[in-house]
């Protein structure tokens, strides 16, 4: 497969090499939390972050079956 890209909501353009790698990697993260309630506004973000990656990965993987 060739690889493909993708922009973060960051604004950042990721390169993507392993779309099922990838989407195991982002379903992992968008459920990691930190234990100190101190970094819930960090992990707000994160979760943000890692939820919008695994949704575009995942329209990509449904459109390739």
């Amino acid at each position: 497969m060739d690889s493909m890209k993708i922009t973060a909501i960051d604004g950042r353009e990721l390169e993507i090499t392993d779309l099922d790698l990838a989407l195991l990697q982002a379903d992992d993260y968008r459920h990691y939390r930190h234990t100190d309630p101190a970094m819930a506004a960090a992990d707000e973000r994160l979760q943000a972050y890692w939820e919008d990656l695994y949704q575009q990965l995942l329209k990509i993987k449904t459109a390739q079956t």
